[in-house]
């Protein structure tokens, strides 16, 4: 599959970002939990195989656009399946959709898979509620059809994603559930229950703090957004920042601590990027054009950027003076040498950019010319060959191997056709 991409004189407007998957799961369970309909907006199509997983339990739900309309059934109103339920590869999810199968009457066998390590200290919590889940295999488990009661957990600070799992657990217990706290700990996971009217009391006790949830208490509908993926604002960022007269604003987007890695270091090569905090973690982005500055990239500072070298490389072109990439060598093992690819296919737009064993020097001030590109499949590649593309000289732009972008953004070609204004 190819596209075609045409240079750009400058991005205007704003936009909203696929959202995050593991958030979009979460919503779209709990909303399955709750009686009434909920709408989840800005899901990703890579949260859609849950939500085939939610309506093979008996789960209504509707889809327009990127915008799910959930039906909820209630804390036991799904249905039962005579296949098992498939939650390898699902992540955090499988620790909630585990819990919710092993709250109902009727009994369900669940593969995890890969999943087992992750969710193995959540069936150990879940089995003190009294839950019944029963092992069948390595990687296999009966579970459903329990009387779980409310318990007090020795346990001190539960990781963030099994303390969700223990609290919706909690629902379909008996009585009341109780977790401790220290007053260090900042997992606030009841936020979620709560913002869906489960009452979820946090009271001071001794130095720390008790957690309780009662059992029997109904989900509400909750009509909600999910924020965008911050890697996906890069390739906007990016272009952005490299022509003249841009003004563009990514709006709500999640950023993490430990995962805005090359956020920064877009910052620090004197990308002019204003971050306005939203609150919850979510943030609008506020990009000017910027000159772009040399700098060197190696070591661990390589290490947590790798997944976005194709793009720094391209904006490298546009940097005043050498970006150096060093340390990549891990980038040529794969399907194909990614760093010798993306050495060809700069060299390919007349790049002035040097290959060495560990990685590539790429000078900036040269004018990249439009050409032919093969991404190989591959989305880093993809968008940032259209970042190519929105910066060239010359012509179109066409870029072979974006069929992948069908799971990961399938309007990213019409977001850049909308955002730019073309050169005259």
């Amino acid at each position: 599959m190819e596209e075609i991409v045409s240079p750009a004189s400058k991005l205007v407007g704003e936009v909203l970002v696929p959202g995050e998957r593991a958030p979009a799961e979460r919503a779209l369970v709990l909303a399955a939990l709750g009686g009434e309909k909920s709408a989840i907006s800005n899901v990703p199509v890579a949260a859609e195989r849950v939500v085939d997983l939610l309506r093979g339990l008996g789960v209504g739900i509707d889809k327009r656009k990127s915008t799910y309309g959930v039906k909820g059934v209630g804390l036991r109103g799904f249905e039962g399946v005579d296949e098992p339920v498939d939650l390898d590869g699902l992540g955090d999810t499988a620790l909630l959709l585990l819990t919710v199968l092993a709250g109902q009457s009727f009994t369900s066998r669940v593969k995890l898979g890969a999943e087992v390590e992750r969710c193995q200290p959540l069936i150990d919590l879940l089995l003190k509620l009294g839950f019944e889940i029963q092992r069948e295999t390595e990687s296999a488990f009966a579970v459903g059809g329990g009387e779980p009661v409310g318990h007090v957990f020795e346990e001190v600070d539960i990781a963030a994603e099994l303390k969700l799992g223990v609290m919706v657990g909690a629902l379909y217990a008996a009585g009341v559930t109780r977790l401790t706290e220290t007053a260090s700990n900042r997992n606030r996971m009841e936020r979620f229950l709560r913002s869906r009217g489960v009452e979820v009391e946090r009271r001071k006790e001794g130095t720390g703090y008790m957690v309780s949830v009662a059992g029997g208490q109904a989900v509400g509908a909750l009509d909600m957004e999910v924020p965008g993926q911050l890697d996906l604002s890069y390739p906007l960022l990016g272009a952005a920042l490299c022509r003249k007269g841009s003004k563009l604003t990514v709006k709500r987007v999640a950023i993490h601590a430990g995962q805005r890695a090359f956020l920064d270091l877009l910052r620090q090569i004197g990308g002019e990027i204003d971050i306005e905090d939203l609150g919850e973690g979510e943030h609008d982005l506020h990009v000017r054009p910027s000159e772009l500055k040399s700098t060197r990239v190696a070591g661990q500072r390589a290490e947590k950027v790798i997944d976005h070298i194709a793009l720094l490389a391209v904006l490298a072109t546009q940097a005043g003076g050498e970006i150096v990439i060093r340390d990549i060598e891990a980038l040529r093992k794969g399907d194909f040498d990614y760093v010798g690819h993306l050495f060809e296919s700069l060299r390919a737009l007349e790049a002035r950019v040097g290959e060495f064993p560990e990685g590539l020097v790429v000078k900036g001030g040269v004018p990249m010319m439009a050409g032919r590109l093969d991404a190989k499949g591959d989305s880093g590649l993809v968008m940032a060959f259209a970042v190519a593309g929105l910066l060239a000289e010359g012509g179109e732009m066409t870029i072979g191997g974006t069929e992948c972008m069908a799971s990961v953004w399938p309007d990213f070609f019409k977001t850049l056709h909308l955002l730019k204004e073309t050169k005259r």
